[in-house]
């Protein structure tokens, strides 16, 4: 009882700060960015029946969204999330509409590349900017205690709706794929920029932020410590392993006549994802988080050579479920360290950049998977898949040796 009433003043609080009414904003519009790479990875594959054209479509979105990020992140701190976010969503739904016609007019496959490129550019992410916010907030409070209660909760709730929107997203692509059209989820995505991801721009909350962050910001040098290099070295190898299961689980669906059903399936993995982050803050405090990466990044590897051994659609389901648990757990951590990690008045840069990170890996084992899984088949694939969870594992090792001294506590000591 007395665990939950500090909990439940916490909520009331940020509630008070932000109103209500944010949380269900800041939720929804996360799903434009969740359903992007699945949602144009679908499009592609349908109308011009090529996996490994449609991997470097999505590919290029994805390296898209990894040069922007930064820029866009860097440009919030120092103007205004407000301007950045409006900016962003109209040219994401003017590109959006483009790579529609593009492809559906069977335009040649360097103009499709072109235009995914500044689709995923531009398509607004919304977690790192709430997270950015909901950081500031909660460094607002009077005392270290509350202080670091607050940064814990805003941390644990934002993991969760992160893995709820990669939950959601794939999903409602498979769905709106299934029962409209391939070209649904991406207008759907341009229907929610719109109007969800605009009324989140203009949210007070915004506002706010600006009011309370430093005016003197350091500079971009720092942002970029070796310290934020390894989290994204690390957010480099989570986008990998999503990257590569979800083109190697395309061609395993296609071949078997059911590849429209993609984004339903992948939703197993974002399942395990999700069960796992509403665990995680109800572990020891003595598991420290680099502890965490290592244990759950070991955790993805056994599901890794699960896929690579699954026969049947259960038993890739199953193994699915199991990935999503260690990776998703990893997920959490690295935003975590990423949030602790980032100088003051620079964690939308840093945040947006460890985002960019992750979905430049997936777009990197995207096209790669694409072409292998086309070629030699989705064991394949998922080999991609194994390699990169054994890489995430040896950095966890490197991170927990280089910068964690103190046992048995979730502070970090960093060597000098």
């Amino acid at each position: 009882m007395n665990d939950q009433a500090p909990l439940r003043t916490d909520v009331a609080t940020f509630a008070r700060l932000t109103g209500w009414e944010y949380f269900p904003i800041a939720f929804i519009g996360r799903l434009p960015f969740a359903m992007m790479i699945v949602g144009i990875l679908t499009f592609v594959t349908t109308v011009r029946g090529s996996v490994a054209e449609a991997g470097l479509a999505a590919a290029c979105a994805g390296i898209g969204t990894a040069a922007c990020g930064p820029v866009v992140g860097s440009l919030a701190d120092r103007v205004s999330q407000r301007a950045v976010l409006l900016v962003c969503s109209a040219v994401s739904i003017l590109a959006t509409a483009l790579l529609l016609v593009l492809v559906g007019a069977g335009a040649p496959l360097l103009a499709v590349l072109a235009i995914a490129f500044v689709a995923g550019g531009a398509t607004p992410q919304v977690a790192p900017f709430s997270r950015s916010r909901l950081v500031v907030f909660a460094g607002t409070a009077r005392s270290t205690v509350t202080r670091g209660r607050a940064v814990s909760m805003v941390m644990s709730y934002e993991s969760v709706m992160d893995e709820a929107s990669f939950v959601i997203g794939p999903v409602l692509v498979g769905i709106l794929t299934t029962l409209i059209a391939p070209w649904a989820p991406l207008v759907t995505g341009a229907i929610l920029t719109a109007t969800i991801v605009v009324a989140f721009a203009l949210h007070h909350s915004g506002r706010a932020v600006a009011q309370h962050s430093p005016s003197e910001k350091p500079l971009d040098g720092s942002v970029f410590s070796a310290r934020i290099l390894l989290l994204a070295a690390g957010m480099l190898l989570v986008g990998s392993v999503f990257g590569s299961i979800l083109t190697a689980l395309t061609e395993f669906m296609t071949a078997r006549g059911i590849g429209e059903q993609t984004g339903i399936a992948y939703g197993a993995m974002s399942v395990g994802a999700i069960v796992v982050a509403v665990s995680v803050a109800a572990l020891p405090r003595r598991f420290t988080l680099p502890a965490r990466w290592i244990a759950f990044g070991g955790l993805g590897l056994v599901g890794a050579i699960a896929l690579l051994l699954a026969d049947s659609l259960i038993a890739t389901l199953v193994a699915l479920f199991l990935s999503g648990c260690g990776i998703g757990a990893v997920l959490v951590v690295l935003f975590s360290l990423g949030a602790e990690a980032a100088p003051a008045g620079r964690s939308t840069t840093v945040l947006t950049t460890l985002q960019s990170t992750l979905v430049v890996g997936q777009a990197l084992a995207t096209a790669a998977g694409g072409l292998v899984a086309q070629e030699f088949g989705s064991a394949a694939g998922y080999g991609i898949t194994a390699a990169s969870a054994v890489m995430l594992v040896a950095l966890a090792m490197l991170y927990r040796w280089r910068f964690e001294r103190a046992v048995g506590t979730d502070r970090l000591v960093v060597a000098d």
